[in-house]
């Protein structure tokens, strides 16, 4: 099996000799602020040439626990991890340095160490979207749901939710009804799916190019708080989250909680005020969060966080081409294409030669088209979603 020397042996020799790991990464970023850095602080203490970890941590850590990391029993549990990722090309482990860590993530504070995940990492490629609510939904909240993932996927925006009953569920199929992508973050340990009756659930996400994500490692004895810990990780994931409904108090306002410390975007879909499961989704709103009624009010909210997301993964490095890995978004222009009305006239308008957002609101303008710059930055995003547009140098769409 690996021994310390390799950078994910150190990761989970690390991981699994401190409980506290994550926050103990968050202290080390202090001397080691790039995940390569620390990455490489671990190896290196692992491999007796630094105690700069140990200098550091030092008021954390006791000289006890730091023998952990030596102990056989932490090189056992490291090998039986290892054990499991070789067991499975669906299996992966990633750790933060690793260039298959999802940015977004990557950036939080409480980012975990690693992720053990199950299925394609090309899900991670995606733009995502969190969609979380409650597990005893109304059955409208519930198609609603499922609708809207429906549409969002279709257009190759990937849905990120935690597997559990109710509106979690409805989020996972209605991606996976268009043969879209998903991901589901996990409170479990890798080789455990809960709640038991979504195991079938859990093969179609894997089996339909998505991705199942935890950080509890092998054998780990899954604790209540377990669960809106995991919340960090769904909103960190995402360009936004979606409250679907959720009463008050409700584990699922968590999630919206962590998006706003991490700057995302949070939109709730409002209900009746006689609705006691809509409670939470008022709350949000008169906190500001965006009042979505339809799948365009989402892409309203995110047309910005959309085409900053883009913009990085066309530069972000490519991987080692015996990585076995596609970092890079899927084509969207093989999906099912649907344009409207905007979506015609940008496609013939850039049809001749690139243009500017200033130079396509001048020309409809010009030609008398009733479009707010809202729109246009949103049908732009769609559009390069799709895969029919692009941007060039200079801030310019052109026809694909």
């Amino acid at each position: 099996m690996d021994d310390l020397n390799t950078p994910a042996a150190a990761w989970l020799t690390f991981s699994l000799a401190f409980p506290n790991a994550t926050k103990l990464c968050k202290l080390l970023h202090e001397v080691a602020p790039s995940p390569t850095s620390l990455g490489q602080l671990i190896q290196r203490h692992l491999e007796g040439q630094s105690t700069g970890l140990q200098r550091t941590l030092s008021q954390e850590v006791s000289d006890e626990d730091f023998s952990k990391l030596h102990s056989p029993h932490t090189q056992e549990q490291v090998d039986r991890a290892l054990a499991w990722e070789a067991s499975s090309p669906d299996n992966h482990i990633i750790t933060l340095d690793d260039e298959a860590y999802p940015l977004l993530l990557q950036r939080t504070d409480y980012a975990p160490p690693l992720l053990y995940a199950q299925g394609s990492l090309s899900a991670l490629s995606h733009p995502l979207l969190a969609v979380v609510g409650s597990r005893k939904a109304s059955s409208h909240a519930l198609s609603h749901t499922r609708q809207c993932c429906r549409e969002l996927a279709d257009l190759g925006i990937g849905i990120v939710s935690g597997l559990a009953l109710g509106i979690d569920a409805s989020a996972h199929e209605g991606a996976l009804d268009c043969s879209g992508v998903t991901i589901a973050v996990a409170a479990t340990e890798p080789d455990r799916v809960y709640p038991k009756r979504h195991k079938e659930l859990a093969a179609r996400i894997i089996g339909g190019g998505g991705l199942i994500l935890t950080e509890h490692h092998i054998g780990s004895i899954t604790r209540p708080w377990f669960f809106p810990q995991r919340n960090r990780i769904i909103s960190g994931l995402s360009l936004g989250v979606l409250v679907a409904e959720a009463a008050l108090p409700s584990g699922t306002l968590t999630t919206a909680n962590h998006a706003m410390n991490q700057g995302r975007e949070v939109m709730a879909v409002p209900g009746s005020i006689h609705n006691l499961q809509a409670k939470g989704c008022h709350a949000l709103i008169k906190q500001g969060a965006a009042l979505v009624e339809s799948t365009q009010d989402i892409l309203d909210t995110l047309a910005q966080p959309l085409e900053r997301a883009l913009a990085e993964l066309k530069t972000r490095p490519q991987p080692t081409a015996d990585s076995q890995m596609e970092l890079m978004p899927h084509s969207y222009s093989a999906l099912p294409v649907t344009l409207d009305a905007t979506d015609k006239w940008l496609l013939m308008s850039l049809s001749s030669h690139p243009a500017t957002v200033d130079d396509l609101m001048t020309l409809a303008k010009d030609k008398a088209q009733e479009i707010t710059i809202s729109a246009l930055s949103t049908a732009l995003g769609r559009l390069e979603l799709k895969g029919l547009i692009s941007v060039e140098p200079g801030g310019r769409y052109a026809r694909c």
